[in-house]
């Protein structure tokens, strides 16, 4: 029973460490909101999207480790360490191939140039936020909450007839830019101490632990009554949606207010958390 158990966890693991949970939450959040908008995507979509939410990702998380001059105290990043020459070439095989097959699959000329350009604009904005100004790391966490946002609905928004469906998954999208928002400043404060010991600058560093935790608490509050608004406003057709939105904030927010022990612990559970839509396949 042993051995199972302890493959098991050590998958567990290495899927946080390499990301592969972000990439299944990313891939959920799309079918949320196009399971949603009725539109259903074919699998080559999840596949791109997941190519891109892993580079992006992993490009972040290699130029961390590479900024981090001694052994990097945070375990991801010293994972990053540790295999950067293998990451670095599997990071641009993965952006090779995923440029490749959406030329191949995207024939739709206005998908292809907005997730060509919102990809670029991504990575573009991670670069120029880590060479700017040190003032410049309070806007990372809410700008890459929007990115999230905007690249798991860019497919199923650009496939909607919006002269057919009603315009309420609207009410999702800050509903969800909440949600990734308070889950980016959240690690930020879990992981304030290892950023500062490592050079990095968050919202957490620049903010401090009081004025962070002031904000956590707001987005609680808001996100908590964002969730009873949907429920009593919309149709009950979209409440199953509510539903999930709302055990993942939920979630977050007990985990906020418990302050766990185990900070990586935590951290893989609310990763993996953002995996919840998947429950709409058989809700």
């Amino acid at each position: 029973m042993s051995i199972p158990k302890q493959f098991f966890r050590v998958v567990y693991e290495r899927s946080n460490l390499l990301s592969l949970d972000v990439v299944s939450g990313a891939c959920a959040g799309m079918y949320f909101f196009a399971d949603m908008m009725r539109i259903s995507l074919f699998w080559y979509y999840y596949l791109l999207l997941a190519l891109a939410v892993w580079t992006i990702y992993t490009f972040d998380h290699l130029l961390d480790a590479k900024k981090v001059s001694k052994i990097a105290l945070s375990k991801r990043h010293r994972f990053h360490q540790q295999h950067f020459k293998r990451l670095a070439p599997a990071l641009v095989l993965t952006g090779l191939a995923g440029a490749v097959l959406s030329f191949h699959f995207l024939t739709y000329e206005r998908l292809l140039s907005a997730g060509t350009i919102l990809f670029f604009l991504i990575v573009g904005v991670m670069i120029g936020i880590r060479l700017g100004n040190r003032k410049l790391a309070v806007a990372k966490e809410w700008l890459i909450a929007t990115f999230y946002v905007a690249g798991i609905i860019l497919v199923p928004v650009i496939q909607l007839d919006f002269g057919f469906i009603s315009g309420n998954w609207l009410y999702y999208v800050p509903a969800y830019f909440i949600l990734a928002w308070f889950n980016l400043v959240y690690f930020s404060y879990l992981d304030g101490a290892l950023d500062r010991a490592e050079g990095h600058h968050s919202i957490m560093t620049v903010l401090g632990k009081r004025k962070t935790r002031n904000l956590l608490g707001t987005l609680s509050v808001v996100g908590l009554i964002y969730g009873l608004f949907l429920f009593f406003h919309l149709p009950s057709y979209f409440h199953r949606y509510t539903l999930v939105w709302a055990l993942m904030m939920l979630t977050h927010v007990l985990f906020f207010m418990e302050r766990p022990v185990n900070i990586t612990e935590a951290r893989r559970r609310l990763e993996l958390i953002f995996s919840f839509p998947w429950l709409l396949l058989i809700l």
